[in-house]
């Protein structure tokens, strides 16, 4: 059996977003018995600038003329050299950092009250993205668990922000990008019918009897495959017939839908009212969108969490 969510991975912020992850992330440690890491990455302004930066000044330059007339002076662009105080870079620097241990030790005891002991790290980096790639490729993380945006303005934010969707396009290992509150009593699970299938199906078995959840189990015909009749509706039931036996113990609701694929697991998970999609990274072929890999576009374009296995 695949290990899952053994090891997690849980970056912070100030935004509301990132509180329905440690939610999340709370929930299933509890079911899992994981090791957590939080993570908070200090980037600011001041880190993404040169030391030294170059700013235009006029000068001015006399030149000689013709015998006999009076000199004159001409505009010359030129440079000069303006240097931020490394004092002022050191004191912003810092109170970025005293926010973040404090985030980090704030978001220690919510995981304490459970009796959870989580590792933290704070990273400086000019790219937060790159900070968490980068801790997910030397950590042997099971998965990470991110907020899907670190809009700290508006809390009903559900777009994809530039950081979760790096993070989910890393293909390191599953990642979960969460939205609204914590809900794993209701999953929805997307089958192609591929051997791929197998792991995800593994993955959402594991997660389902943990939490207790129903699931929705769709596959998605697309309509071009209509043309060959009836039998194409055989071949998707056939598909739900033999994920369902893979999902013992599983309170299981079958559903085949012709259409867009991606589209298509959006809107049977805003149908069923589930909590969370899972689905395995990539799927094209039958599972394909005209907007790139199915995975890519649900996972921007959803209104609830998305869990995409490896």
């Amino acid at each position: 059996m695949q290990r899952s969510f053994s090891r997690i991975l849980l970056p912070v912020d100030r935004s509301f977003q990132s509180k329905v992850a440690v939610d999340t992330a709370l929930l299933i440690s509890k079911l899992f018995s994981s090791k957590v890491t939080v993570m908070h990455v200090v980037s600011n302004a001041l880190l993404t600038l040169p030391s030294r930066i170059y700013v235009p000044r006029d000068s001015y330059a006399p030149i000689s003329t013709a015998t006999g007339q009076f000199p004159r002076t001409l505009i010359v662009p030129s440079t000069r050299e303006y240097l931020i105080p490394e004092e002022v870079v050191n004191e912003v620097t810092a109170s970025y950092v005293e926010d973040g241990e404090d985030l980090l030790s704030e978001t220690a005891a919510l995981f304490a009250k459970e009796g959870i002991i989580i590792e933290q790290k704070l990273e400086k980096q000019n790219s937060a993205a790159d900070a968490i790639i980068e801790e997910t490729a030397k950590g042997n993380y099971d998965c990470v668990i991110i907020g899907n945006s670190g809009n700290e303005e508006d809390e009903s934010d559900l777009h994809l922000g530039s950081v979760a969707a790096r993070v989910s396009e890393s293909n390191l290992t599953n990642i979960l990008v969460t939205r609204k509150k914590a809900d794993l009593k209701r999953i929805l699970l997307a089958v192609d019918g591929t051997e791929k299938d197998e792991k995800v199906i593994e993955q959402t078995h594991i997660l389902a009897k943990a939490a207790g959840a129903k699931v929705v189990l769709l596959n998605v015909q697309e309509k071009s495959l209509l043309k060959f009749g009836p039998k194409i509706k055989d071949f998707g039931l056939q598909i739900l017939k033999r994920s369902t036996r893979m999902l013992p113990e599983i309170e299981v609701d079958q559903k085949l839908m012709f259409g867009d694929p991606a589209s298509s697991i959006i809107d049977a998970a805003q149908q069923d009212n589930v909590g969370l999609i899972i689905l395995r990274r990539g799927g094209r072929g039958r599972l394909s969108s005209l907007l790139g890999s199915v995975s890519d576009h649900v996972v921007r374009h959803a209104t609830m969490s998305v869990l995409i296995v490896k």
